[in-house]
C-alpha cells in the first residue's frame, strides 16, 4: 500500500475517533500510530518499538517543562497576579484605548495561564471598562481574546506551543522569540478587526441570553487587593529571560566558556521554569497561604497529566511516520503539488481546529505530521511551528470550550458568539500566517 494512501487512512481514523467515537486524543493518536505503522509495512514489533520510543523520548524532552509551566500559571492565577497585569496595562495605555489595553493584557496573561481561565478571571474588568468608557463590549471582548488566543498557540510555556516545540526539536528560546513575533501579528490583526468591524454596529447586531444574571464588575480605580507589579511579573519574566539567555549564549559564546556553562544550566527550560514556579511561591506564597500553595501543586499534577500524555502520544505518531519513511514520500508529494510548504501545516492545523475544537491538539498534531516532511525538504522546523499555530486559530466555534466561556461570560447567545469571536478568528489566523511568511524570508 502506498504511503500516501496510508497517510490518508490514518487521518481518517484520527478524525473518526476524535469526532464520531469521541475518544480521548491520547487514545486516538496512539491508535492512529499503530494502524499507520502496520499499514506502512512495518512489523508489529517495529511498530510498537517506534511508538514506545517516540512516547518516552517526548516525555523525556518536554514532560517536566509542561508540569512546571502549568504550575507557574496556576500560582499567578490563584494570587490574582493576572488581574494586576491587566490593571497596569490599562493604566499604561489609557482607558480611551482600552481595546488595545485588553489585547496587550491577553497577550501577556495567556503565556502562563490557560486562555479559558484567563478570560473568566478578566471578565469583571472588561465589563467595568465597558461601563466607564462606553466602548462596545465586543471590541473589548474580542481584543482580549485576540491576545489570549495568540500566545495560547504560539508562545511557550503555554502547553500547546511547548509541546509542538518539543516534537519538532526546536530550542525553547527560539520558540519563544519567533512565537512572540507571530503572536504580535495575530493579536494586532484581531484587535484591528474588532476596532473597525464592531465600532459602529447597531445595538440590535448583538443578542444576549435571557438566563444570564448580571454579575458584579471590578472597580478599575481600586487595585488595593491585588499583588504588587514586581511580585506578579517576576515569576513570569525570570524564566523567559533565563531561557533566552541560554539561546543567545549558545549562538555567540565559544564552547566551554564559564558563561555558557552557567546559562546552559539555569537557562535549561526545565530548570528555568522550576525557578519561575519557586519564585511565584516566594513572591506570592504569603498572600496565598501555605494550604493554598500545596493545593495548587496538587491541582497542577491533575492539569498537566492529560497534556503530557497527549503530547507524548503525538511523539509516538511522529516516530512512526519517521521510521516508516512517510516523511520522504510525503515531501515528494508536497513538492509535486507546487504549493508553498508552510500552507500544509496551516491547513492541517486549521482543519483539525475546526472539526475537533482544541487548539492545543491542532497545533500538536499538525507539528507531528509535518515534522518528517520538513526534515526531508531541509526546511527550518520553526516554520512548521508558526504555520501550525496560525492554523490552530482558524475558527473558534461551538465545539471549542473557549467559545462557551466567551459567550457565557459576556452574556451573548450562540449567534452573537459566532458573529463576533468566530468571525474575528479568521483575521487572527491570517495575521499568524502573514508572520510565518515574513519569517520564511530569512529562515
Amino acid at each position: 500500500m502506498s504511503i500516501e494512501f496510508v497517510f490518508i487512512i490514518g487521518m481518517a481514523i484520527l478524525l473518526f475517533l476524535c469526532l464520531k467515537v469521541k475518544a480521548n486524543a491520547f487514545i486516538a493518536l496512539l491508535s492512529t500510530a499503530l494502524v499507520m505503522g502496520v499499514l506502512a509495512g512495518m512489523s508489529g514489533s517495529d511498530t510498537v518499538g517506534a511508538i514506545t520510543g517516540g512516547f518516552s523520548g517526548t516525555v523525556k524532552s518536554i514532560g517536566i517543562v509542561i508540569i512546571f509551566g502549568i504550575m507557574l500559571g496556576n500560582y499567578l492565577d490563584a494570587a490574582k497576579a493576572t488581574n494586576r497585569m491587566a490593571m497596569d496595562t490599562v493604566k499604561l495605555v489609557g482607558q480611551k484605548r482600552a481595546g488595545l489595553a485588553m489585547a496587550i493584557t491577553g497577550y501577556i496573561v495567556s503565556i502562563p495561564v490557560f486562555s479559558d481561565a484567563a478570560f473568566v478571571i478578566l471578565t469583571p474588568l472588561v465589563k467595568a471598562i465597558q461601563k466607564k468608557t462606553k466602548i462596545p463590549l465586543a471590541i473589548l471582548a474580542v481584543s482580549l481574546s485576540a491576545g489570549l488566543l495568540a500566545t495560547h498557540v504560539f508562545v511557550p510555556p503555554t502547553p500547546g506551543p511547548l509541546a509542538a516545540a518539543g516534537l519538532l526539536g526546536i530550542d525553547i528560546g527560539q520558540a519563544i522569540l519567533y512565537g512572540s513575533f507571530a503572536a504580535v501579528f495575530m493579536t494586532l490583526f484581531g484587535w484591528i478587526f474588532a476596532e473597525i468591524y464592531f465600532r459602529n454596529k447597531p445595538d440590535d447586531f448583538y443578542s444576549f441570553r435571557s438566563d444570564i444574571k448580571e454579575e458584579e464588575t471590578a472597580n478599575i480605580d481600586d487595585d488595593s487587593n491585588l499583588p504588587g507589579t514586581l511580585a506578579s511579573l517576576l515569576p513570569l519574566l525570570v524564566p523567559i529571560v533565563l531561557i533566552l539567555s541560554k539561546t543567545t549564549c549558545d549562538m555567540i559564546c565559544p564552547e566551554g566558556t564559564p558563561v555558557l556553562l552557567i546559562t546552559s544550566f539555569v537557562g535549561d527550560s526545565n530548570i528555568a521554569l522550576a525557578i519561575g514556579a519557586v519564585l511565584a511561591i516566594v513572591t506570592l506564597g504569603k498572600r496565598l497561604g501555605s494550604k493554598k500553595v500545596l493545593e495548587v501543586m496538587d491541582k497542577t499534577l491533575k492539569d498537566a497529566g492529560p497534556i503530557v500524555f497527549i503530547t507524548a502520544a503525538g511523539g509516538a505518531l511522529g516516530q512512526v511516520l519517521k521510521v516508516s519513511g512517510a516523511g520522504d514520500s510525503l515531501a515528494n508529494m508536497v513538492i509535486n503539488t507546487g504549493l508553498p510548504f508552510i500552507l500544509i501545516p496551516f491547513v492541517i492545523s486549521g482543519v483539525l481546529k475546526v472539526v475537533q475544537g482544541s487548539g492545543t491538539v491542532a497545533v500538536t498534531t499538525a507539528a507531528t505530521l509535518c515534522a518528517p516532511i520538513a526534515a526531508s525538504l531541509g526546511l527550518n522546523p520553526i516554520l512548521i511551528f508558526l504555520a501550525s499555530g496560525a492554523g490552530a486559530r482558524a475558527c473558534c466555534h461551538v465545539n471549542d470550550s473557549y467559545f462557551w466561556v466567551y459567550t457565557n461570560c459576556m452574556g451573548y447567545d450562540m449567534k452573537t458568539g459566532l458573529k463576533t469571536l468566530s468571525l474575528s478568528n479568521i483575521s487572527m489566523a491570517i495575521g499568524g500566517l502573514v508572520a510565518t511568511f515574513i519569517c520564511s524570508i530569512w529562515l
